[in-house]
């Protein structure tokens, strides 16, 4: 079992060692709450929880070869925040640090007395949330 986890984890490793990583911009998380995922999927392991105006890198990643696999087209951007590497929903990133729920009303917000499982299931929430016009009649 310890080989196959080793073999694993090397295997995702080799994956980005040969790589390059191009820093493209730093953006800010616009929602209340949003997560960093291993996958390009809202449905995948969330790597971290963020919350409103938390700077974000987003790369661009080529490999040796000049290909482009950053899934840009699937609406994800390949990021990092703090030692966290994994991939955001574009729609949930703005370039200008954005004027936050939190920052208006902090009185208001710590009140809630919210805890750290709580911005977990909010950000989940947000990842499962479809934003734009309905197409019902």
């Amino acid at each position: 079992m310890k080989k196959i986890i080793l073999l694993f984890f090397l295997t995702q490793a080799s994956a980005f060692a040969n790589s390059n990583l191009r820093l493209l911009k730093i953006s800010y998380l616009k929602n209340t709450f949003g997560h960093i995922h291993q996958n390009a999927s809202r449905s995948s392991t969330s790597l971290t929880t963020l919350s409103c105006g938390h700077p974000i890198k987003v790369y661009e990643v080529t490999n040796k070869a000049g290909q482009k696999f950053t899934t840009f087209a699937s609406g994800f951007y390949y990021v990092s925040a703090g030692n966290y590497y994994g991939y955001i929903q574009s729609s949930f990133l703005v370039d200008k640090k954005p004027n936050c729920f939190q920052k208006k009303y902090p009185k208001f917000f710590d009140a809630l007395s919210l805890e750290i499982t709580d911005f977990y299931y909010w950000g989940r929430l947000y990842d499962q949330y479809s934003q734009g016009k309905s197409t019902v009649k």
